[in-house]
C-alpha cells in the first residue's frame, strides 16, 4: 500500500512528517493522513511524493523494486533538474565508469 511505502521511504531518509509536508507543500495533518492510510493522495500529489524520493510510482504505489533499467530512466529524470556543474560531474563519473570498464575488457584480451 502506498502509506506503507511513504512511511517507509520518509524513515529510511531519516525525515519527519513535518519535512516532507513542507516539502510538498501540503498540511502536515494531510500527510499524516496519507501515512496512516486514512486519506489517499490525489495522483498530482503521488507524482510529487515520488519525485521527492526519487522513486519510480510503481514502486511507490505497489511497492515493487523496479528493474534496473527503470531505477536508471528515474534517475535521468531528476539529473536533468539538476544544476549545470552537477550534471558536469555525473557525466564525469559516467565516463569515468565506463573508461575502467573498457580497460578491463582490454586487459582481458591482453591476458
Amino acid at each position: 500500500m502506498i502509506n506503507e511505502q511513504i512511511k517507509r521511504l520518509r524513515l529510511s531518509r531519516i525525515l519527519n512528517q513535518e519535512d516532507v509536508a513542507n516539502a510538498l507543500n501540503i498540511a502536515k495533518s494531510t500527510y499524516i493522513k496519507y501515512e496512516k492510510g486514512n486519506q489517499s493522495p490525489q495522483v498530482e500529489t503521488v507524482e510529487k511524493i515520488a519525485k521527492f524520493y526519487g522513486v519510480n510510482i510503481n514502486e511507490l504505489i505497489e511497492g515493487k523494486e523496479p528493474d534496473i533499467n527503470e531505477k536508471l530512466l528515474s534517475k535521468l529524470e531528476l539529473i536533468n533538474e539538476l544544476e549545470i556543474n552537477e550534471k558536469n560531474s555525473i557525466i564525469l563519473m559516467i565516463e569515468g565508469l565506463i573508461f575502467r570498464r573498457q580497460n578491463i575488457e582490454l586487459s582481458k584480451k591482453l591476458s
